[in-house]
């Protein structure tokens, strides 16, 4: 519950800061996966300790006002000026090959972790997960360069940008191997009090 609750939060700061700053995203190919990194700071703008709401202006001056889950340790350590600092990366990697006994036995696999700042220090958390899952194509546009994937729990997904190269030989009904794998951290920037 905490870890879900912990995302909820990450979320709800990045989308923020996502959809007006989306050049802040960088995707890189890493081997035969990618990797995307976004990192965004929002200024503290007001905190009701009360209510546990947080206002929070991002760098295109749009404000967000969140309310801080009882989950949330230390939020009497956020002050008005300081900055909350985000980062979050995520990766992606498929493997085109027959799944092993074990990937059959478990076609989808997922591994949460979150940890939280030590309290002698400034407050700050880092949650994540990893997912493997064995997927089967279902679409393939290689005009476009999308590939879609049908996943063991029958939801679809649709990769992008996949260049024609790696579609070669590729037909519907291949079995891929996919891993995910993602995370977040989200640390607090003190504003250092006037002398």
């Amino acid at each position: 519950m905490r870890i879900k609750s912990l995302r909820i939060l990450f979320a709800a700061i990045a989308a923020m800061v996502f959809v007006a700053t989306p050049a802040l995203a960088e995707e890189a190919p890493v081997g035969g996966g990618r990797v995307m990194a976004v990192s965004l700071e929002a200024v503290v703008t007001d905190v009701d300790y009360e209510t546990r709401q947080l206002s929070l202006r991002g760098p295109q001056g749009n404000i967000i006002t969140l309310t801080a889950g009882d989950h949330i340790e230390r939020l009497e350590d956020i002050a008005v000026g300081d900055s909350i600092v985000t980062t979050y990366i995520a990766s992606l990697e498929v493997e085109l090959r027959e799944p092993t006994e074990e990937e059959i036995a478990n076609p989808w696999v997922e591994l949460d972790g979150a940890a939280t700042a030590p309290t002698d220090s400034d407050p700050g958390a880092i949650i994540g997960r990893t997912i493997r899952a064995v997927c089967t194509i279902e679409g393939l546009n290689r005009v476009i360069g999308t590939v879609t994937i049908l996943d063991p729990r029958g939801k679809y997904h649709v990769i992008g940008d996949v260049e024609p190269e790696k579609m070669a030989g590729v037909t519907l009904g291949t079995t891929v191997v996919v891993v995910y794998s993602e995370a977040m951290a989200i640390t607090l920037d003190k504003q250092l009090a006037a002398e």
